[in-house]
């Protein structure tokens, strides 16, 4: 159905069709994830191009860049600096390509500690993206305008899209001024900066946390008898934890807390549909006993219309236990601007400092695709910790024979989006999976998570393709986890630094 889905294997019904954080970036949006996206297009203002690269500087990687056919550079990030009512980012891109090049250039900005994703500040929305020229050996200056960031942040990442990556630890200088629609010389966009939901899979619930929202999906088999809204022995535990979590963090004052409860697909509607009333009427119940009124809440029963994992498949008995769910969903209190939101989580890190270089490989694992029997080696390397999230790092090689195809994807069947939402984390001992970080709430048949996207992927033998996945770091700080690689296979105790 989409043409890149072959990279992980025959096609399938999606369950959402959704979009990688390349296509949030660009206008133009992309063909093989879902519907096309438009958004706003980047302010970006071109210097002249110097007629001699320029030395590289401390905050520099060498990359690739563009399309499939990309361009070959080296990226320095200037600064990052508070103006008036906005943050205006300063870099150069010096070619290193044998040929004068035009792509798009457009970066993110990432607050490991806020857990929020800045876009770039634009103008029309739908509009082409502007294609910037390079020419062999010469260095260009260019700068991108976003919205204000917060006083509190001191250090900020530069996500690239290409495999250049992530540009941890950068400053952020300047005081800046508060946000004025008045005064300001860019328009207000009220999804700009978008709030980074942490994604947890459990045996008793599966979570997805922001510092603004939690929606919690209280596993149905744990709560009730089979085929009933009788609670069982273990409710009366779990119910305890969800309104102790409820009552540390969310606010009362900025809506009510939403109970919905949800089937699987098995049986009829109708029974499916009133199943999932009585469900989810006798949890607001018991969460009003534990509460009080100081909560407002609303209850609704969807049976089984809004599933979350697509099931008829090798994992189908797991599939519908998931979609047999009570989803409890809530706002959190107000932080001040910058502040962390701990939300249940580990520990959250200072953000880490700038990274020249990945480090040695720490194991391998192999894969074939296709019809043609492609093979892939994944070179796992060291993760890291950048703030709330851990960083997995790793490279895809191609074997042969043939080429990977440009924009190869690994992505989950429940997950659709992003480059690698496959991969997961999980800790020795725990039943607790951490998936890559999503970009905002979800849109109807939409979703976008923080790894490389739509990078250039150099496709022929033996060229390695740098990828990355942003995941919630887990609960107790561990200094080594369970990469879980998707059709590459587990690997056990990668170091996390």
């Amino acid at each position: 159905m989409l043409a890149s889905m072959f990279a992980s294997g025959p096609p399938r019904r999606l369950l959402a069709p959704a979009v990688s954080l390349a296509c949030l970036l660009t206008a133009a949006g992309c063909a093989d994830s879902g519907s096309p996206q438009s958004v706003d297009p980047p302010i970006s203002r071109q210097g002249p191009a110097q007629p001699t690269a320029r030395p590289a500087g401390q905050f520099t990687k060498e990359g690739w860049f563009g399309t499939a056919d990309g361009l070959h550079a080296r990226l320095e990030i200037r600064s990052v600096e508070r103006q008036s009512a906005k943050t205006v980012l300063s870099y150069t891109v010096t070619s290193l390509d044998n040929a004068t090049k035009s792509i798009p250039f457009t970066l993110a900005l990432l607050d490991p500690i806020g857990r929020k994703l800045y876009r770039p500040l634009g103008t029309q929305p739908g509009a082409t993206p502007q294609n910037i020229q390079f020419a062999p050996g010469t260095s260009r200056d260019l700068t991108a305008e976003f919205p204000p960031v917060p006083a509190t942040v001191q250090r900020i990442t530069v996500l690239s899209l290409g495999t250049a990556g992530e540009y941890t630890g950068i400053p952020v200088t300047g005081r800046g001024d508060s946000p004025s629609p008045t005064t300001s010389s860019t328009p207000a966009q009220p999804t700009n900066p978008l709030d980074l939901y942490d994604i947890t899979e459990g045996a008793v619930k599966d979570v997805a946390a922001s510092g603004n929202d939690v929606k919690v999906n209280l596993r149905a088999d744990v709560l009730f008898e089979s085929g009933s809204a009788e609670l069982t022995e273990r409710a009366k535990q779990v119910l305890d934890q969800a309104a102790q979590e409820i009552r540390a963090q969310g606010d009362p004052s900025r809506g009510p807390i939403t109970i919905n409860g949800h089937t699987d697909s098995q049986g009829s509607d109708a029974d499916n549909l009133t199943l999932s009333k009585e469900r989810a009427e006798t949890v607001r119940e018991e969460l009003e006993k534990r509460l009080g009124a100081t909560y407002r809440y609303t209850s609704q029963g969807k049976g089984e219309t809004e599933l979350i994992a697509k099931e008829g498949g090798s994992d189908d008995a797991q599939a519908r236990a998931r979609n047999r769910r009570v989803e409890i969903s809530y706002i959190v209190r107000q932080q001040a601007p910058g502040a962390t939101t701990a939300s249940g989580r580990g520990t959250t890190a200072a953000p880490a400092a700038f990274r020249t270089s990945d480090g040695r490989t720490v194991a391998s694992r192999y894969a074939t695709f296709g019809e043609e029997k492609n093979k892939r080696r994944l070179d796992v390397k060291p993760f890291y910790r950048d703030g709330a999230y851990l960083v997995a790092v790793f490279e895809v090689v191609n074997e042969g024979p043939g080429t990977i195809p440009p924009d190869a994807v690994y992505p989950h069947k429940d997950y659709l989006g992003g480059a690698f939402t496959s991969f997961s984390v999980s800790v020795p001992g725990s039943t607790d999976v951490y998936r890559a970080v999503r970009v905002g709430p979800p849109a109807a048949n939409s979703a976008t998570y923080v790894d490389p996207g739509r990078a250039t992927f150099r496709t022929a033998a033996n060229e390695p393709i740098r990828g990355f996945v942003y995941i919630p770091a887990p609960p107790g700080d561990p200094s080594t986890v369970v990469f879980d690689a998707g059709p590459f296979g587990k690997v056990d105790n990668v170091p996390v630094s």
